[in-house]
């Protein structure tokens, strides 16, 4: 699938001027044109002076940044949604917008909890067309902590390149798509209340066929079943720690549910999940400090975030209740990404008084 088969649907979609997703899309779907041209001249010019490889560096990397959101905006440009897209589903790419920040966009000066502040510096050592390595001093507490980041570039542009195909195959998958009704809300809506292994499956081979999609789609529907799988075979002995499990199931039932009535243009049943008491004590807590709170939970579901550890352990020095501080733990000992994201999720969910 390539950017030109698209641009049809593109055009089309311009010609209704009191719709803004035309040119939406149509915006998207230049940069994404200009970033390809980016990277074919990158990686064409051999340059070796330092001052050429920066230019050329600053420009490849927020290029590459500004294609990611193009992605998105030409997705719901296209289809209304950003079901299609799932950027943060490839570490590749995830990472970018980390180094893009420590290299272009705030070099000099980034804040951290409890004031720690960053600095971040390139080798010219280590700069090259093929590679840039730079170090990030962070100051905190009157510690200075030194991390250091290799960036190869083949790998960035091949990350990109094949994420765009997917998505733009994705896209093209659905705008091609009749418009149908099929039973997989029914089916969502039966598997909310029994969270039954089986029936996910069956869902998820007929979204599959229905949408003509593979199993390593990043659609976002089959990214939540994935997140689902992973819930229903997850196993705590802790009565408390299994009600926070099941709850984050059903939460993440709901949003297949209605990703499934959107896609069909349908409107459904409100499912609402209570919420537990471990959870109903975090956002009490929360509640009691939250101006100093709000800031920490941003980055809770991203496991990758340069700031995760630190702002874990900064809503521990809050002084949070029995149940908080035992679901922020439970968060803090898990290492697979996908859990962590669930239960940062989960936490990060708190809405702050209006």
């Amino acid at each position: 699938m390539s950017l030109s088969e698209l641009k049809a649907y593109v055009e089309e979609l311009k010609k209704d001027e009191k719709n803004s997703h035309g040119y939406r899309a149509a915006a998207s779907f230049m940069m994404l044109e200009h970033v390809d041209q980016m990277i074919l001249r990158y990686q064409k010019e051999k340059q070796t002076e330092t001052g050429a490889i920066l230019l050329n560096v600053f420009g490849i990397l927020q290029g590459l940044f500004v294609a990611i959101d193009a992605l998105y905006d030409l997705a719901i440009g296209l289809t209304q949604y950003k079901y299609h897209i799932n950027i943060n589903a490839n570490p590749v790419l995830h990472e970018l917008k980390y180094i893009r920040n420590d290299i272009v966009g705030h070099p000099t000066h980034r804040t951290y909890p409890n004031g720690g502040t960053g600095f971040s510096m390139l080798s010219h050592e280590d700069l090259s067309v093929d590679k840039l390595t730079y170090k990030t001093y962070i100051y905190s507490k009157n510690q200075l902590d030194i991390k250091t980041k290799e960036v190869l570039f083949k790998p960035l542009f091949d990350a990109y390149q094949t994420e765009k195909i997917h998505i733009l195959t994705n896209i093209h998958k659905f705008i091609s798509h009749e418009d149908t009704k099929t039973d997989i809300p029914e089916k969502i809506y039966v598997f909310y209340e029994t969270l039954n292994l089986d029936a996910l499956y069956d869902i998820k081979n007929a979204f599959m066929k229905e949408y003509h999609l593979e199993a390593d789609s990043s659609n976002r529907f089959m990214w939540r079943v994935g997140l689902l799988e992973k819930l229903i075979n997850w196993t705590e002995e802790d009565k408390e720690l299994k009600q926070i499990i099941t709850y984050m199931a059903k939460v993440q039932a709901s949003k297949l549910y209605e990703i499934a009535l959107d896609l069909e243009k349908r409107t459904g049943q409100d499912l609402y999940t209570p919420i537990p008491e471990l959870l109903s004590s975090f956002y009490k807590f929360i509640r009691k400090v939250e101006k100093d709170a709000l800031p920490l939970l941003k980055n809770l579901r991203d496991f990758t975030h340069p700031l995760y550890e630190k702002d874990i352990e900064a809503l521990l020095e809050l002084n949070p209740n029995k149940n908080a501080t035992k679901l922020i733990h439970f968060l803090k000992e898990e290492k697979n990404p996908d859990k962590a994201y669930l239960l940062g999720s989960m936490l990060r969910a708190y809405r702050p008084k209006s």
